[in-house]
């Protein structure tokens, strides 16, 4: 293919990109918005220290639930791709009624794990019998929310209208639990009601939207999953691969969040957990692009279009590399502001972990092409054993750095983990 037909179907892949980038922006900014509102009424209604206890909570169901989720919306989109071409409608709705029980299957494995880890994580975390009873309730509440292969039902036929609307439910609801729970002076239970209830109503809209609106047949049952097997050659291993992957590139946060908790105290981790938050918010609009560069290089992928995806890849990467310069600048020049902002005055302390989290976020950033693409070519192995490396190597360093640096240890070994990782990444695209 000529560089010049090559530029014009790139141009025609950016096209369709800036079309769903703009959904998903409506929607993930409106939740960008609104996750730093509820969580900063959260921060100034229970103050540093009861916030901190809110924080470490939420960071134990979560990363329960990240364990436990399948990142099943990539099998959807690889395999799935691949069935539409071919005009395979069966085939589809077997795939799709498989990755319904991988989601199924994911949630009650989590939520077990949920209600019997809670004593070894008060043990580290020093919680009390309240604290416990918390933590369990609303590890097993958000366990029955997780499955993203609706999602990959909607991003599969292009809706990410839908997908956006869907993606306001949770946001709305967290933020009016959290200003009832502001107004009345809640404590902690009802903003952890917020937050479980929302994840809920979201899941329940997803699902609810990809049956009625995309026209996709999902055909479950032990025979037809079992043919489904058979119909997509290194399923489970994708699917294995992905899920470990995702599921360790979501973790890291949460690990972090815990084990400054466990060794510098609610009030730290709470503080991190800020700094963390301000800092994701300010990548935001490059992680949703992300998730719009994926199906685009699938497709590529599927057509054997390599001049296009190329052309795509050397534009994406320039975007990349200039916006992850912004993000540091804006955390440097003002980040202390946005803290103050965000969480109120007692939080200044935050703002030396948000500088130094807000580079880690960029090295992220810089190379956020790098995974979609080795996924796209059937390389989530690699993918898989470069996220592995990285959180050991992060996991290994809070622990060097903690009796030292305190809570400055995460944000310290986010940002070496980081570095580490972006390398081998890009080292594995360029094989």
């Amino acid at each position: 293919m000529s560089a010049s037909l090559a530029a014009h179907q790139g141009g025609a892949v950016f096209a369709r990109m800036a079309r769903n980038l703009a959904w998903l922006l409506g929607g993930r900014g409106f939740q960008a918005v609104a996750s730093l509102l509820y969580l900063g009424l959260a921060a100034r209604t229970l103050g540093p220290a009861r916030f901190g206890e809110f924080t470490l909570v939420l960071a134990y169901g979560q990363a329960i639930a990240n364990v436990a989720q399948f990142q099943s919306w990539q099998t959807v989109i690889r395999y799935g791709t691949i069935h539409i071409v071919a005009g395979a409608r069966d085939r589809l709705g077997r795939l799709l009624g498989l990755t319904t029980l991988f989601d199924c299957g994911g949630a009650i494995l989590g939520a077990i794990a949920a209600a019997a880890g809670v004593a070894l994580a008060a043990g580290w975390l020093g919680w009390d019998a309240a604290e416990r009873g918390r933590a369990a309730w609303f590890g097993v509440a958000l366990l029955l929310s997780i499955g993203a292969t609706p999602t990959g039902m909607l991003r599969l036929v292009d809706r990410f209208d839908l997908t956006t609307g869907c993606q306001t439910v949770g946001p709305l609801v967290r933020l009016a639990a959290s200003i009832a729970a502001w107004a009345t002076d809640g404590g902690i239970g009802l903003f952890l009601a917020g937050w479980a209830g929302a994840a809920l109503l979201q899941h329940g809209a997803t699902w609810l939207a990809a049956l009625t609106r995309t026209g996709l047949p999902v055909a479950i049952g032990r025979r037809r999953a079992r043919r489904a097997v058979c119909e997509n050659a290194g399923i489970w291993r994708f699917a294995l691969t992905t899920n470990a992957a995702g599921t360790i590139g979501l973790l890291g946060e949460q690990l972090a969040t815990l084990a400054v908790g466990g060794a510098a105290g609610a009030t730290a981790a709470g503080g991190f957990r800020i700094a963390s938050k301000v800092a994701r918010a300010l990548a935001k609009p490059i992680q949703i692009a992300a998730r719009v560069l994926y199906p685009e290089l699938a497709r590529l992928h599927a057509s054997a279009d390599h001049a296009t995806l190329d052309h795509v890849m050397a534009r994406v990467s320039r975007y990349a590399i200039g916006l992850s310069l912004a993000v540091v600048v804006v955390a440097l020049a003002g980040g202390g502001l946005l803290i103050g902002l965000f969480a109120g005055p007692g939080y200044g302390f935050a703002r030396d972990m948000l500088a130094v989290m807000a580079i880690g976020v960029a090295i992220d950033l810089s190379g956020f092409a790098l995974e979609p693409l080795l996924v796209a070519h059937g390389r989530a192995g690699t993918v898989l054993a470069i996220r592995v490396a990285g959180t050991l190597l992060l996991g290994l360093l809070i622990l060097l750095l903690l009796p030292g640096l305190g809570a400055m240890a995460a944000a310290v070994a986010t940002v070496a983990a980081s570095l580490a990782m972006r390398v081998a990444l890009g080292r594995a695209a360029a094989a």
